[in-house]
């Protein structure tokens, strides 16, 4: 039996984004939230292995309180268990203590044989957690993929590259990174989101994984936005040839035999 884990991410409707003027991170507050789209694919590819293997399968986010309901639409998919990773000390982080919370998280609850994320988030398009998370816990990797196998110990996985999709081997563990629309997930059930919600979710904080402050959130982040400007759209002149210049260019064509 395989664990497997999937990291998701709670992401503001693209409609709704507005930045912190003083942080100048995303403001989430008045925005309606979602499960990341590659995410859910990843999901359903976490769910297709164990139907098919077997296994447990862990979902596990992080942020804030209410990210929680990102969990139970999972867990309504058919994922077995959730985990909420929150607390202050992880707030505003970018991707670099993102990736290491995360997979600070993978280790201490023991490690998993793989560990599926989207390709990337819809609020950054960076595409670094899921690596991030290979080389803080030395787990091999396999990114951009469109489907996954599982044989003789190994996933067998199509990697979308330009023009083509390359078929690779990767050993366990591994972390692997959906596309977007790599499948077509299923629907959460009303009978799974009862169970979910009976069942609950188990919080984590830096209480349980004791990380350095300094190296997580907002206080660990390498990259800093120190300022950001509404650009207009540039206005292009129209082009005003004087009248010197529209002779010339008619003397050429009449030259050339274009016109008569």
């Amino acid at each position: 039996m395989l664990k497997i884990a999937v990291m998701i991410k709670q992401v503001p409707d693209s409609q709704d984004i507005s930045i912190d003027p003083v942080t100048k991170t995303l403001n989430r507050s008045m925005a309606r939230n979602i499960v990341n789209p590659p995410d859910v694919n990843a999901t359903e590819a976490a769910i297709q292995l164990k139907d098919k293997h077997g296994g447990e399968i862990t979902v596990i986010t992080m942020g804030p309180p209410m990210a929680d309901s990102a969990l139970y639409e999972c867990m309504g998919r058919g994922v077995d268990n959730g985990i909420l990773v929150t607390d202050r000390v992880f707030a505003g982080a970018d991707t670099w203590p993102t990736a290491f919370t995360l997979a600070s998280v993978a280790d201490y609850l023991g490690g998993f044989d793989v560990i599926f994320c989207g390709e990337e988030t819809t609020d950054s398009s960076t595409g670094h957690v899921g690596p991030g998370i290979a080389e803080f816990l030395g787990y091999e990797q396999a990114t951009y993929v469109n489907k996954v196998e599982y044989e003789d110990g190994y996933f067998v996985v199509g990697r979308e590259i330009e023009g083509a999709v390359e078929t690779i081997k990767v050993g366990k563990p591994a972390v692997i990174t959906i596309t977007l629309n790599a499948n077509n997930p299923r629907n959460p059930t009303l009978k799974r989101k009862i169970e979910a919600y009976r069942k609950g979710v188990k919080l984590i904080s830096n209480k349980e994984l004791q990380l350095d402050p300094g190296c997580v959130g907002l206080k660990g982040s390498p990259t800093i936005v120190k300022d950001m400007k509404t650009v207009p759209d540039p206005v292009k002149d129209p082009v005003k040839p004087t009248i010197e210049e529209m002779d010339k260019v008619v003397s050429v064509l009449i030259e050339k035999g274009v016109v008569k």
